[in-house]
Formats: structure tokens, C-alpha cells, sequence
């Protein structure tokens, strides 16, 4: 059998040509042989948390419990340190293939000379070997450690090497890689060391276990200045800069790594997707400016028994958090720091308030100017109250949400619906909504339902832009803003300018009057109990919320929004930097039509309105009302009586626009001392019935079910039945299940001890007009007596 037609062809080649390919052969057969570990280093960083621009926040251990911050390509080594590592451990390191024949030659005299190893002849390349995979220092493990780094140098580049060594290095202890160990033996970062710092760190890790700057101090002294002396020789430093660095101290502590934003990192440990480092969307330098304004207005909310406080400051238009304080000090244990009180669920108070009137807005049920209802109120055995325990009778929507009046905002969530309003909170990011909207019920709007300062911040940064609701970003991977457009854009204008008029706390109140003016629309809330503080504005630059209160959940009659939380939001406001040039909103100059209202009462003017002006109405809101107040009454000559078709004299009788307001409306106006003319008393000798009695009932409800307390000695309280009158003077008359129980002038209101069961009571006045209503009554059963 022949051989092949090649290899009688190579049978006749030259002798040496033959050796050189028959040994290239094997050095690439014996090169396929040697095995590489995969992945070269196992992936067990440190989880890492960085701001927008790169700088740490804080690191965590991994899981080996090491400090090993992951390795960043994008990152230059450092120069310093990489002169004096190359000075040290592998001088030729950019001229051998792997191994240093020379160190290897060099090695073995010593060794021989000796009769002990006492040199290796480690290149750079053959210690990546060795770090990847330690193995116990035999002959057989150098040999592979050697065919190993030429491997390494014909697959990767020498920057690459060096780069794989100093993230791998050992440093002593637990730490592992240049930049941990730039960390916490110097506490800066790589970029900063000094010649010193950087010749410390290159001698370290060829003996990690016997020297580190805080064990055995002396030798690393002794290797640190060689070191120094072999850069001066070649010509790295002058000899003044290796006598400074000589002198400077080698660190005798660990420094720890840098613990900004620690309840965001918490946060983001979730994000990070496979990869070691996340990138946050936190600004180191806002977020270290509105950590030190916390942490100096604590010593003033001390002073008062508040305890906690948290901050949350965010981009207006990209909706990119910069700034997260979940708590006063993340070490204050006492205080239980590590709460994350913008995540934690608390009672809103009035910071929903906004969001209704701006709903109802869009519903077309007021106006920024248009009058609303302050007067008692009873809904269902729900009685709201305002904070001042005082009634204006009527307040524009404007003032009403200013003074963050509670009865107005409850008698439009009413109009509104808690349904409707409840889904809107739903949408518009709300995520802490765990019951159903009857439980809530008209409550929801006084602080009825928990909130937390991360979704409060969305919302009024939704405000900001133009009625588009979208989460916020904290990691810069988020999604961007393009949100939901939940309110009309001419409704969230009118909501920003009514807003911005909210009354700043002491030291803001002429703000207006400084060159560097800084309009904000911001809202305040106060929950039930003063368990609570807020204070959360948006600003074309800036959405800021800040919560006071203890996370505790105890009360403190010191505690309120305006008073804890409202100065260290405009201190923020005032210290962050502007990001855009414009002073206020721009919103869309179409989204608002002009219109003709009533000049007293906000309404779109009807036909007997006297006095009409423009106002800016939303433009696809819908349709309002028209005045209901303005009417034109018929009176006597002497118009001290109104009169009808059936009793005036056709050729004497007067024709006069007047304010008519409701009743309860009327009494409760008089008891503020403003007293409206309205309807004059029909005239006594007309004999026709008159179609507006001018009396209401106003508790209880018709049909209502009133459920009767006892008292202290076990006796049933009394049912209060309450009624208004148009006119001041008119003598009202009382009757119960049919029985006379006497008679009132204003105010008119009468309490009756009446048994379980229905009732009827009904009212009549001087002039015969009768109203009637019909309840039920259950008293509480009474306590078994003592035996």
C-alpha cells in the first residue's frame, strides 16, 4: 500500500524544513492541549449602585463575602498605578510573550545559589493564571501556569492583562481588585491616589496574608520605599516627589465605601438585570445638598418631637429621581433610620384635594373662581369638618383649595363620585389603594387613604407636565416619561395657577419680591391625629415632596405640613439649580377658551347676571353651569315684599336682580356677619302658595337611620334636628309625630329624646309653608346592671 501523494512529496523536503514543521506542529497541538478556565474569573462582583454619572453610591459584599468591585472596560487604569505595578512585578511585561526568559534564568541561579526557591519568576500573565485558578506551587503547576500565560498573550491584549491582574489582585483580607483596594485602605477612588497610595497598592498583593497597611506596617514601609526608589531610577519621579512621598503615612484603618442614597440602592439592587453595577438616576451632588438641608432641619423639627422626616426631588419634564432621603440618617438605629419612608404608606391629608378639583374641572362642575359651598354637612353619618371648626357659608374654589377648606373638597368629591375619583388615582399611579372605594368612601379625599411620598411626587410631577401621569425613573433603564394624559391641559393650567398661589410658610411670604423669583405650585397635607406632614411642588424644573412625622405612627400636636415639612421643601427648591431658563409653565395657549362668568359668583353669567368679565374656561371640559344665584324678583313698591302673578298690581309692581342663595347658605352667611338681601317674604295677604318656602331641613337626611349613644349613666342622648330659613326673622314651629314641641327663632335647631323607630318631624313658619322629614332612630341598648 503506498502512502499518501503529501507525504512522499514532504519525505523529499529538507531536513530542517522538516524539524521546523514537525515542532510547529507540536507547539500547536501542545497549545490546543492547555486548558483555560471558562469563564477565566467566575462572575462574583460586588453589586455596585452609581449615580447618572458614573460615581459610586454604595457596594455591597458579594457572595463569597468580598469586597471585588466589578471591572469597568471604558475605564482607564490608572497611570500611576500602572508604573508602579509594571515596576515591580513585571518589568518587561510589553516585550514577552508570557514568560520572561531572562526572569526565568535569573530565577534558577537564585534558587541554585541557594538551594531554596526563593524567586518564582512570575510575569504579569503567569499571576493571572495562578489567581484564576490557585494551585499549590509545584513544578508541573508552573509548567501549565507558563503554557497558560502564552495562551493568555495570543488571545487577549497586554491592556487587557493588565487590567484582568489588578481587578483580581489580592489586597489583604476580604478585599480583592485595585479599586475596592483604593476604597478602603485610602477611601477615594483609583483615579485620585498618589505616588505613594500607588506604589502602597502595587506591593501589596505579592504578599496579601503576611502585610497590608493595618498588619505589619513596617515591612510594607520598607517594600513601599524600594519601590519608590526604582520609579526614581527610572526617571517615573523626581527625587523630590519619592522624598514627599516617603514621608507620607502609610493608612493604619479600613475606610468604609461611600453610603449615599442607601434606601435607593436597597431599591435597585432588583434592577440590575445580570449585570454587577446598576446606573441610578440619582445625582451625587443633589443628592448630598438635599441630604445635608434634611439633616440640618431635623435639629429644628427635633426641637418640636418630630423625629423622621424623608425627601424625594425629581426632574420635572423627564420624571428622573435625583434625589432620595428615605430617612433622617440610614445609621440612626434609634430612630429607625433604615425605614424607608418614601416607600412607606401614610395618610394623605389633603394632597389629593389638586387632583379632585382638577377632576371636577374637567367634568365641568366649577371654575377657579366660581362659588362653593362651606356650610354643615351631613352625608350618611359622615360629618366633615374644616380644620378652623368654622363655616364661610360660600368660598370660590380658588380659596377653598388655598385655605384647603375640608367641607367644599368633600361636597365635590360627592359631585364627582368616590368611584370615578378612586379609578382616576388608580390611573394616575396611586399604587396603595387596598380597598374597595365604598370602605374609602367621601373620607378618601380628607386623608382617608394611605399614600406613599414616591406616588405623591409622580402625581404633582404629572401636574407639571401638562396633565401626563408616568412612574417615576430611578434607574436610568426605566422607561421613559410619556405616561397617560389624565386632565384636560387647560384644567391642569388653572390647577397650576391656583396652586402657585398657596400661601408660602414664614420666611417665603415676599418671595415675590426678590430678583431670582421661583414660582412653585405646591400643596400641603396634615393627616387626622397630626400623625403626618407633608409638602410636596412641582416647578418647570423641579417636583419636590418632603413627609415629616415619626415612623412610629404617633401623633404630635406640633406636627402639620406647613409648619414641618413646607420649609425644607422651598429651602430645596431655592438650593437646587435651575434647569431651564423659564420662570413658569408653558402650557398650550389653546387648550383655554375665553369666556363671560358672573363677576360674584364664577359662573358662566346667565341672562340676569349684572355684572359679567372674561375668565380662561378649559376647552374640551364639560359644559359648566350658568349662574344659579342671579334672579329677578318681583317686589311690592316699597320692596319690602315679594309678590306673584296673583298678587301684584300690573302697573306698580318692581322688577330687581338679586343674590338668592340657598337657605343654609343664608343662615350661615348672616352668622359670618354678611348679611345678602335675597328674596323679600312674599306678601302676607296673597292667598296663592308660594313655590320657594325658603326653609330647608338640613339634618338629618330624609329616610336617615340615626344611631343613638347613651351617656355616662346609661341614658339615651337626644336626636338634634336642625333648619334654616332664608329670613332671620321668621318664627319657626315644631312639631314631632304630630305632637307641638314648641317653636325657635334663628338658629333654628331643636334636640328630642325619641324612641327606637321611625319619626316624623315637621316644620312650619310664620307663613304656613310646612316642610317634613321622616327617620328612624335606634338607641343602644343599656348596660346590664350590676349584679
Amino acid at each position: 500500500m503506498k502512502a499518501p501523494r503529501w507525504i512522499r512529496a514532504a519525505a523529499r523536503w529538507p531536513l530542517g524544513v522538516r524539524w521546523l514543521l514537525a515542532l510547529a506542529a507540536a507547539g500547536g497541538l501542545a497549545w490546543l492541549a492547555v486548558p483555560l478556565p471558562h469563564p477565566l474569573f467566575p462572575d462574583d462582583y460586588s453589586p455596585v449602585v452609581l449615580d447618572a454619572d458614573g460615581k459610586l453610591l454604595r457596594v455591597f459584599l458579594n457572595r463569597r463575602q468580598q469586597w471585588m468591585l466589578p471591572t469597568d472596560p471604558g475605564r482607564p487604569v490608572p497611570v500611576k498605578l500602572k508604573a508602579a505595578v509594571l515596576a515591580y512585578e513585571d518589568r518587561t511585561f510589553y516585550r514577552h510573550p508570557g514568560v520572561s526568559l531572562r526572569a526565568l534564568l535569573r530565577a534558577a541561579a537564585a534558587n541554585c545559589k541557594h538551594r531554596r526557591v526563593r524567586s518564582g519568576a512570575s510575569t504579569l500573565t503567569m499571576q493571572i493564571a495562578r489567581l484564576a485558578r490557585p494551585k499549590a506551587r509545584t513544578l508541573p503547576n508552573k509548567l501549565l501556569e507558563m503554557a497558560q500565560a502564552c495562551k493568555l498573550e495570543l488571545l487577549t491584549s497586554k491592556e487587557n492583562l493588565l487590567r484582568l491582574y489588578l481587578d483580581h489582585a489580592p489586597y489583604g483580607g476580604n478585599i480583592v481588585g485595585y479599586q475596592a483596594a483604593s476604597w478602603r485602605y485610602f477611601g477615594k477612588p483609583p483615579d485620585q491616589l498618589t505616588w505613594s497610595e500607588a506604589a502602597t497598592l502595587a506591593v501589596l498583593p505579592n504578599s496579601p496574608s503576611l502585610m497590608t497597611p493595618v498588619l505589619n506596617r513596617e515591612a510594607l514601609v520598607a517594600k513601599r520605599g524600594r519601590l519608590l526608589r526604582i520609579l526614581t531610577q527610572q526617571g517615573r519621579i523626581t527625587p523630590a516627589e519619592c522624598a514627599l512621598a516617603q514621608a507620607e503615612p502609610v493608612p493604619d484603618r479600613l475606610h468604609p465605601f461611600p453610603l449615599h442614597a442607601p434606601h435607593a440602592a436597597l431599591r435597585l439592587l432588583g434592577k440590575r438585570k445580570g449585570s454587577p453595577a446598576v446606573r441610578s438616576s440619582l445625582q451625587l451632588d443633589t443628592q448630598q445638598a438635599c441630604e445635608g438641608l434634611l439633616r440640618r432641619h431635623m435639629q429644628y423639627l427635633r426641637s418640636l418631637g418630630v423625629r423622621n422626616a424623608c425627601l424625594l426631588a425629581v426632574e420635572t419634564r423627564t420624571g428622573l429621581v435625583r434625589a432620595y432621603v428615605g430617612s433622617q440618617d440610614f445609621l440612626d438605629v434609634e430612630g429607625r433610620g433604615q425605614v424607608d419612608g418614601v416607600q412607606a404608606p401614610r395618610s394623605s391629608g389633603s394632597l389629593l384635594k389638586p387632583f379632585l378639583y382638577a377632576a371636577a374641572m374637567d367634568e365641568g362642575l366649577i371654575l377657579p373662581d366660581m362659588l362653593t359651598w362651606d356650610v354643615p354637612t351631613h352625608f350618611s353619618g359622615f360629618t366633615p369638618q374644616n380644620n378652623d371648626l368654622a363655616f364661610l357659608g360660600l368660598v370660590s374654589a380658588r380659596e377653598a383649595l388655598i385655605q384647603s377648606r375640608n367641607v367644599p373638597a368633600v361636597r365635590l368629591l360627592h359631585a364627582v363620585g368616590v368611584y370615578p375619583f378612586y379609578l382616576w388615582l388608580e390611573q394616575a399611579g396611586v399604587s396603595t389603594l387596598f380597598r374597595k372605594p365604598e370602605e374609602y368612601g367621601l373620607a378618601l379625599v380628607l386623608g382617608g387613604a394611605e399614600v406613599t411620598l414616591w406616588d405623591m411626587v409622580a402625581l404633582y410631577c404629572g401636574l407639571g407636565r401638562g396633565g401626563r401621569f408616568a412612574p417615576l425613573r430611578l434607574a436610568l433603564s426605566d422607561p421613559g416619561p410619556s405616561g397617560r394624559l389624565l386632565l384636560l391641559p387647560g384644567s391642569d393650567q388653572l390647577l397650576l395657577e391656583m396652586l402657585r398661589e398657596v400661601k408660602r410658610p414664614e420666611g417665603e411670604y415676599y418671595w415675590e419680591q426678590y430678583n431670582r423669583q421661583r414660582p412653585v405650585a405646591w400643596k400641603t397635607g396634615t393627616s387626622y391625629g397630626q400623625r403626618d406632614g407633608w409638602a410636596v411642588g412641582t416647578s418647570p424644573n423641579w417636583t419636590i415632596g418632603v413627609w415629616t412625622g415619626n415612623f412610629t405612627g404617633e401623633g404630635n400636636p406640633n406636627l402639620s405640613g406647613g409648619r414641618c415639612a413646607a420649609p425644607l421643601l422651598f429651602d430645596c427648591f431655592n438650593t437646587l439649580p435651575a434647569l431651564v431658563p423659564e420662570h413658569w409653565f408653558n402650557g398650550d395657549p389653546g387648550s383655554l377658551v375665553s369666556c363671560a362668568v358672573c363677576r360674584e359668583t364664577g359662573f358662566l353669567a346667565g341672562p340676569d347676571c349684572p355684572h359679567r368679565v372674561a375668565a380662561k374656561i378649559p376647552k374640551d371640559a364639560k359644559p359648566f353651569r350658568t349662574c344659579p344665584y342671579h334672579r329677578v324678583c318681583h317686589l311690592s313698591p316699597d320692596r319690602r315684599h315679594s309678590v306673584c302673578a296673583s298678587c301684584w298690581d300690573p302697573e306698580r309692581h318692581l322688577e330687581e336682580v338679586r343674590l338668592v342663595y340657598p337657605p343654609q347658605v343664608m343662615q350661615v352667611l348672616r352668622q359670618q356677619g354678611r348679611d345678602v338681601a335675597g328674596i323679600a317674604p312674599h306678601l302676607p295677604a296673597c292667598s296663592s302658595v308660594e313655590q320657594d318656602s325658603g326653609m330647608e331641613i338640613t339634618y338629618p337626611a330624609e329616610r336617615a337611620r340615626i344611631w343613638i349613644p347613651r351617656g355616662l349613666a346609661g341614658e339615651p342622648q337626644r336626636v338634634v334636628v336642625q333648619v334654616s330659613h332664608r329670613d332671620r326673622n321668621r318664627k319657626v314651629f315644631w312639631y314631632v309625630d304630630k305632637n307641638f314641641r314648641g317653636e325657635t327663632r334663628e338658629p333654628h335647631a331643636r334636640a328630642f329624646l325619641l324612641e327606637t323607630g321611625w319619626h316624623t318631624v315637621d316644620v312650619v313658619d310664620e307663613s304656613g309653608q310646612r316642610l317634613r322629614r321622616t327617620f328612624q332612630v335606634a338607641v343602644k341598648p343599656g348596660l346590664p346592671e350590676a349584679q
